[in-house]
């Protein structure tokens, strides 16, 4: 948080997960933190139907377009098109802010609910560490907000946080939403000061698991 664009830059070229993405063929090292969460929870099967907000460049989405398989569809969203495509792969390019968001993404599933929601969109960063934080909170609350249109009951969500004081408040609230609520550190850290953390939601309990939780947030 906070750091300067050329030592992002300097850092992502030394990191072995960077090296590995490329030598395996992944858009981003990305790929690794869904593939990490995917061996402890299996949260996506294959011929699900998959939301992947914050989409580009596409590592994630290579790993829910492999994982579904051909019988599967994933709805990829973001401001910038993904360097992945695929069949299964369909792209709404789109701010998640949009009031309009989640009823485009209903449409682009064929009117049908999705099994798994997976976030891993992130603010414009400011470089100031508080508003970031923040931002990404309430980034990962619209994630939950649009899952109360296109999940299923039953449904699955992995949404990236950074950790902060207000998270542990979105946490119990979201326990009463979810069959099991775990907070997952992935092995692919950039920065070892780095923040990051995923919540994984199994077995969507309610139709709105986000009501409260932008109050709670402030």
């Amino acid at each position: 948080m906070g750091v300067t664009k050329e030592r992002w830059l300097a850092e992502r070229r030394s990191d072995p997960w960077h090296r590995k993405a490329k030598e395996e063929g992944y858009p981003s090292r990305a790929a690794y933190k869904l593939i990490f969460i995917q061996q402890k929870y299996h949260v996506i099967k294959r011929g699900d139907l998959v939301v992947d907000l914050g989409s580009w460049p596409g590592g994630m989405l290579a790993v829910e377009s492999q994982t579904v398989g051909p019988e599967g569809l994933v709805v990829a969203v973001d401001l910038k098109e993904p360097a992945f495509r695929a069949e299964n792969v369909v792209f709404l390019r789109m701010d998640v802010n949009d009031a309009d968001a989640p009823f485009a993404i209903l449409s682009a599933l064929g009117n049908r609910r999705c099994d798994v929601l997976v976030s891993d969109v992130s603010p414009k960063f400011t470089g100031v560490r508080d508003v970031d934080v923040f931002n990404q909170l309430m980034l990962g609350i619209r994630a939950l907000e649009i899952s109360d249109v296109v999940l299923r009951r039953g449904g699955n969500v992995v949404i990236k946080f950074f950790e902060c004081e207000e998270l542990p408040r979105i946490e119990r609230r979201l326990r009463n939403g979810f069959r099991f609520l775990k907070r997952v550190i992935t092995p692919p850290t950039l920065r070892k000061n780095s923040s990051e953390l995923f919540l994984v939601g199994i077995g969507k309990l309610t139709d709105r698991v986000s009501d409260g939780l932008a109050e709670l947030a402030r």
